[in-house]
């Protein structure tokens, strides 16, 4: 639920995410060119420490939860489009039913969140430590995350 302590030796251990996958029934051809772009500089996944932002966001139950959005490659997100020439209004109902949906997960999330701090004081306690964990490991977290 929570990162390792700050003043412990875990928490200064690095994960280094293993590189992705090429897509399912890509062909050879599409594979070998997955696999020079994942060798060009930058392109790899860089590692991190165990008490980190993106720890606290990949490894923590409430970091799975709480961020929000889709990523960009989600085949949810991708086959919810249409390919090719198609009318603006397509595209804007597509657009308006995912912001539906985030809306949704977010309140349930809210509800969640809420639920967990009136449980009682020790699930309180562990929700507020991990904010609190949250806010000490993402200081100047902005310059990550190329998109505003």
């Amino acid at each position: 639920f929570l990162l390792p302590p700050a003043s412990s030796p875990v928490a200064q251990e690095r994960i280094t995410p293993p590189p992705p996958q090429p897509p399912r029934g890509a062909t050879p051809q599409q594979e070998a060119f997955f696999r020079m772009v994942q060798r060009m500089p930058g392109a790899a996944q860089r590692p991190y420490l165990k008490r980190s932002g993106p720890a606290l966001e990949k490894h923590t139950i409430l970091g799975l939860v709480v961020r929000l959005g889709c990523p960009k490659d989600d085949p949810n997100v991708t086959s919810a489009y249409p390919t090719g020439s198609v009318a603006m209004d397509a595209v804007d109902q597509v657009a308006n039913n995912q912001k539906r949906q985030l809306q949704i997960y977010m309140q349930v999330v809210h509800q969640l969140i809420k639920s967990l701090i009136v449980a009682g004081p020790d699930p309180r306690k562990q929700v507020l430590n991990w904010v609190t964990d949250a806010l000490l490991v993402n200081v100047g977290a902005m310059g990550s995350h190329p998109d505003p």
